[in-house]
């Protein structure tokens, strides 16, 4: 067997930009690598963006549904109190992973990227088909196991825990949390389908999130995390990031004219919208600071009004070009996010609102990119006082650097090539299908 003869199955979380948009540019590498390629879709707002790049897509049912996508990122966030349940009933996920097998059976594929897409922790190993995940190098155990994962600052709520509590200390409270049962409450009714269909349960983020292979669109510069140290199974790929072509739109381009400091500014689909409107209100104090701003699903940019010479909003925004453009970035720390910046070469303010998006932001940081705000502390002064900072001739220096390095990757043809070689046995997890 031969690439061309190849089938893969793609689904992803479609309501998530970061992971519909990694899935689908893989998609388009494989495709571009003479495999067949088909995406199947329980929901997402993103989806639309499958047909534009010429790919063949299938809509499945169930949907997961925008209202309840919010209150996962509430979870995510550690907005909602630890194990809270995800809302899906037993009975959704089991139709799910029906859909899911009905479309197995009539697609027949070597092989299936699940993305983020949970129902195909259910399905793929029911059906006993190889599958391949993608996520932030923050869900590889060996993170956490290293200690490198800090405690979110959605989840300091108090002056003790902020201010007094040694660093150190939470990264074990949170290597005993998430690598033990901590997913457990969360997934009482995903574990009750897996059941149904004779699957084991699953009760913490890193099982939940693993294939048979998974990739981290990361690089070890960026994570901190050394490749060496990954745990068995686990392939650093390099950056992925979308290629999604939004109109650049003339206003950005005026804005971006002007004398001053040219500021992009986006908290992707999971910042909050309060703080958005508090960092555009910082930034616009300051009348040297040309700002164009993405709101995506977050805020209206109505709601920023009264747009000047010196400020822009809208919705979508081309991020590779706009960060080209921009001389720093105030961004939330998403994945992509991130590497767009990297990409560009410019240096970073970043607030997150998880804990993959804090280590993000922390791991250009340490490189000396970024300055990262913690969540408790964004206000007018502290946001201005970081932009200042960051737009000194250090920072862009260290970021040219990365970027040089960064640039020397392929993430989405390292992809592509692991998982054909999954498929193919030409990898030491291929023997399992064997």
């Amino acid at each position: 067997m031969q690439v061309r003869d190849l089938k893969w199955a793609f689904f992803s979380y479609g309501h998530n930009l970061g992971d519909f948009t990694r899935a689908l540019e893989t998609a388009i590498g494989m495709k571009q690598s003479g495999a067949q390629v088909k995406f199947f879709n329980h929901g997402g707002i993103h989806n639309k963006h499958i047909a534009e790049a010429g790919i063949e897509a299938e809509d499945l049912q169930p949907e997961l549904t925008w209202e309840q996508h919010k209150v996962i990122m509430d979870i995510n966030r550690y907005k909602a109190a630890v194990g809270t349940p995800l809302p899906v009933t037993r009975e959704q996920w089991i139709k799910m992973a029906e859909a899911d097998l009905k479309a197995f059976d009539e697609y027949q594929p070597n092989g299936v990227y699940a993305g983020l897409n949970l129902s195909c922790m259910i399905s793929v190993p029911y059906a006993k088909l190889p599958m391949v995940t993608q996520v932030p190098t923050v869900n590889c155990p060996a993170f956490i196991h290293n200690e490198m994962y800090n405690m979110p600052n959605t989840m300091e709520r108090n002056f003790f825990m902020r201010h007094v509590l040694p660093g150190m200390i939470k990264r074990k409270i949170m290597k005993k949390v998430l690598l033990g049962n901590s997913a457990g409450a969360s997934l009482t009714t995903f574990n009750e389908a897996r059941k149904h269909f004779g699957l084991k349960p699953i009760y913490n983020i890193t099982d939940l999130v693993r294939g048979d292979i998974t990739l981290l669109p990361d690089l070890p510069v960026l994570s901190g995390l050394a490749e060496k140290d990954l745990n068995s199974g686990y392939y650093y790929t390099g950056p992925i990031f979308s290629g999604i072509e939004f109109p650049l739109d003339d206003q950005i381009r005026k804005v971006f004219s002007r004398p001053g400091l040219k500021v992009y500014c986006s908290l992707g689909s999971s910042g909050y919208p309060e703080t958005l409107r508090e960092i555009i209100a910082a930034l616009r104090q300051n009348s040297n600071l040309n700002i164009v701003c993405a709101t995506t699903t977050i805020l209206d940019p109505e709601e920023l009004k009264p747009f000047s010479e010196n400020f822009y909003a809208t919705r979508f925004l081309p991020a590779t070009k706009v960060n080209a453009l921009a001389d720093i970035a105030v961004l939330h720390g998403g994945q992509g996010t991130i590497q767009n910046a990297v990409w560009a070469g410019t240096p970073v303010v970043g607030i997150g609102f998880q804990a993959e998006q804090q280590a993000n932001i922390d791991g250009i940081a340490r490189e000396g990119m970024a300055i990262r705000i913690p969540i408790y502390s964004v206000n007018s002064k502290r946001i201005l006082k970081a932009v200042n900072e960051i737009s000194k001739e250090k920072y862009r220096n260290r970021a040219r650097q990365i970027q040089t390095q960064v640039r020397s990757t392929n993430g989405v043809r390292k992809s592509v090539e692991l998982m054909n070689q999954l498929v193919l046995g030409q990898l030491p997890e291929s023997k399992k299908f064997s």
